[in-house]
Parts: structure tokens; C-alpha cells; sequence
């Protein structure tokens, strides 16, 4: 004899169904908001890491067209020059046609547009970023030297040309005692002529807290050499003119260690430097005289930035 059986189907449902009690919900968001604070650093520090690569591959093509230019200018390197009307010649002219690539000259972290970076403010004739960049700042620059226009690494002290202008010329790559650690490109927050010089130049638009941490990859910029290899270098960053018009323009970049600063901006210790270019009442010396007498106070007090 069969017996039936009732099943309230709808109770059980009922008793399946039920909501979220407020401390469960509470409980969830905390979870979510624990992972999230564990994982939205790391993917930061990813896209940073990302971006840190992309700029270490540009300074690296930089170079690379630069020993192009080498092997078909008797290993003299480039010259720069300024011309009439504020109008100038640049080293991302200078290698177009060894590149053949604007892009690797931005920065994939600095994407500054400034009336100093006029990239347009160049003789008729040269290349010229697309019309949309004409203020956008390139974040790298050539190694002019410790002092921008008094010379020392991959260019002499500036010269006057007979009919106006003037021009930096190029130096025999041969010279270089130590081209494992003379920089030839490397990050700069310069204006328009580009250079990583370390006075008023390499910072000139940095306009971030006056921090070594503060800088660009956390302060580990990217250079490549003249013998062609390319990496990241720890810098420190000074402040010797604290009332600078342009901020930038009274801070000091150089390599937190010391002992690699000459090296990076010297062509050789005694290569000639000109510090009257830069407005200094101070006869011509060698290189890394030069560069210790900075360093050391002797042409203005230095205050060292923290980490």
C-alpha cells in the first residue's frame, strides 16, 4: 500500500531564499576592500615598472642612432646650433634619418607641454614634430656637459658664428677616457634644446616636491652610454638657487653616488670646460675641477633633497 507524501515545496524554498543579513554584507566589503588594498599597489608598481622598461628601450634606440651617426661622421659626434630668431637645430633633428622615429623621444611619464619646448622654433628645412606636439616637451636630452653651454662631454664650450648664432661642436668619441660610464642621452625635464646637463638644465621643468623619490622611476633615471649600453642610475637631487624664475632652473641633478658624477659628464677629467658660458666669473678648468668645486659649495651653497 502506497502512502503519500506532501512536500511543501514552497517552504523550501522560502527557507533557501532568504537575504543578506547587514554583518554578512559588512563582512564581504571588508574582504573586497582588503584585496583591493593589497592589489591595486602591486598593479601601480607594475605600470610603473611597464613604463620605466619603454623609457630604458628609448634612450637605448637613442643611442643606437647615435653610433650610426658616428660611423658616418669619423666618430665625431653632433653638433648643436642656435641660429637667428631663437631658432636652434636638435639632436632628435640630427638622427631622423638614422631613426626615422619621433615616438622614442617622448616619455611615456612625462608628458609636459610648455612654450619652452617650442619644437617648431627651428630653420625651414629641418624636421618638425607633428603640429599637436609643437609644446610638448621630449624627455630626453644630450649630454652637453655638467654646465649647459660650457661644455665638457659630447660637445665643446658654445662658440659664436661669424654671421650670429652660435654652436656647441661636436668632440672626437675616441677622447672619452671612460665611455662605460660617460652618459651620451638620459632622462631630462629640460626644455627645448634638450639637454641632461646637471645645472638649471637636467630639472629645469620639474615641478614636482624637491625629493631624490620625487623624480622620474622614483628617482632611478634612465641614460644610455657611449658605448652603447643603457641603464638606470640612481640620482640625488640639490637645490643651489632657491629663488630661480624657472624653479628647475636652481636645482642640481647628479648620481647619488659621488664618485660617478664626473665620469657621467666628463669627456675626460681635464677636457676643458667654460664656466663664463654659464655666467660665472671663473676661468677655464678641467672637467672634474669643475665639477668638485660645484659639488663642494664653492660657487653656491648646496642643500642636498632627502629620499
Amino acid at each position: 500500500m502506497c502512502e503519500l507524501v506532501s512536500v511543501d515545496f514552497k517552504g523550501s524554498l522560502m527557507k533557501n531564499n532568504r537575504a543578506f543579513t547587514l554583518i554578512e554584507l559588512l563582512v564581504v566589503i571588508a574582504i573586497i576592500a582588503i584585496l583591493a588594498a593589497i592589489l591595486f599597489p602591486v598593479f601601480a608598481q607594475a605600470k610603473e615598472a611597464a613604463k620605466k622598461s619603454v623609457s630604458l628601450s628609448n634612450v637605448k634606440q637613442i643611442g643606437t642612432g647615435m653610433h650610426l651617426y658616428l660611423a658616418d661622421n669619423d666618430d665625431v659626434t653632433p653638433s648643436t646650433y642656435t641660429f637667428g630668431g631663437g631658432l636652434s637645430t636638435d639632436i632628435y633633428q640630427t638622427f631622423q634619418p638614422y631613426l626615422k622615429n619621433m615616438d622614442i623621444f617622448w616619455s611615456p611619464v612625462w608628458t609636459h607641454n610648455n612654450p619652452g619646448c617650442n619644437n617648431l622654433n627651428t630653420p625651414v628645412g629641418q624636421f618638425v614634430p607633428p603640429l599637436q606636439d609643437a609644446t610638448r616637451c621630449l624627455g630626453y636630452g644630450y649630454n652637453w656637459g655638467f654646465g649647459i653651454w660650457a661644455g665638457g662631454a659630447l660637445v665643446s664650450a658654445e662658440r659664436s658664428l661669424p654671421g650670429g648664432g652660435s654652436v656647441l661642436p661636436g668632440v672626437s668619441a675616441t677622447a672619452s677616457e671612460n665611455p662605460a660610464q660617460l652618459a651620451a642621452f638620459g632622462d631630462t625635464y629640460n626644455g627645448r634644446r634638450y639637454t641632461m646637463s646637471a645645472i638649471g638644465s637636467i630639472l629645469q621643468y620639474y615641478t614636482g616636491a624637491p625629493r631624490n623619490s620625487g623624480l622620474r622611476h622614483g628617482g632611478n633615471m634612465n641614460f644610455n652610454y657611449l658605448d652603447g649600453h643603457a641603464k638606470s642610475l640612481a640620482m640625488a637631487g640639490f637645490t643651489f638657487n632657491p629663488a630661480a624664475a624657472v624653479r628647475g632652473e636652481g636645482y642640481i641633478a647628479v648620481p647619488a653616488n659621488n664618485d660617478l658624477t664626473a665620469p657621467l659628464f666628463c669627456l675626460s677629467d681635464s677636457t676643458t670646460v667654460s664656466p663664463a658660458r654659464l655666467g660665472l666669473p671663473i676661468p677655464d678648468m678641467g672637467c672634474r675641477a669643475f665639477v668638485q668645486l660645484v659639488m663642494g659649495g664653492g660657487v653656491a651653497p648646496l642643500t642636498r633633497w632627502t629620499n
